[in-house]
């Protein structure tokens, strides 16, 4: 079960790597290249790492379509990557507040056109969620994924606020 949390405070997280990129969907695929080789050196199983790309790639499309509706300032992607556990982070700064609770529970019951799912798969797809708000400045989203089901902690532990 995803652990999934909203929470009230932002906290600064120190990453491997924090890269500023473009609101631009073009970015997406610049950032999957730079990570690419690194999840192949940890021996990340492909369906794994191509889960994880997806939930990125969902992360950052909604950042750059919803979080960054005043104007187009670039977004935050950090990482840092073990052999058993990968930490995804993207900040946009259009301080937009949302429910991701609300576009979840959309995704369900929704039947009409594209877009709306994105939540919904990055739930699904990776291990623990948080999401962070500075109302007015900016939300973060921190993804983690554990390479395999034996290198999950037996308690997950919760991030700290």
């Amino acid at each position: 079960m995803t652990l999934v949390s909203l929470c009230k405070n932002t906290k600064k997280y120190n990453f491997d790597k924090s890269l500023k990129v473009p609101s631009h969907v073009r970015e997406i695929e610049n950032i999957r290249q730079h990570l690419e080789g690194m999840f192949d050196l940890l021996k990340y199983p492909v369906k794994i790492k191509m889960s994880i790309f997806l939930a990125l790639d969902e992360a950052m499309a909604n950042a750059i379509e919803h979080g960054n509706i005043a104007g187009n300032p670039p977004l935050e992607v950090a990482y840092s990557l073990t052999e058993h556990v990968c930490i995804l982070q993207v900040v946009d700064f259009g301080g937009h507040t949302f429910n991701p609770e609300y576009f979840e529970r959309l995704a369900t019951i929704k039947d009409w056109g594209m877009g709306g799912r994105g939540i919904f798969l990055i739930k699904k797809i990776m291990d623990e969620v948080y999401y962070f708000f500075d109302p007015g400045k900016s939300t973060t989203l921190v993804m983690i994924k554990y390479s395999s089901p034996e290198a999950v902690p037996p308690s997950v532990p919760s991030l700290p606020l």
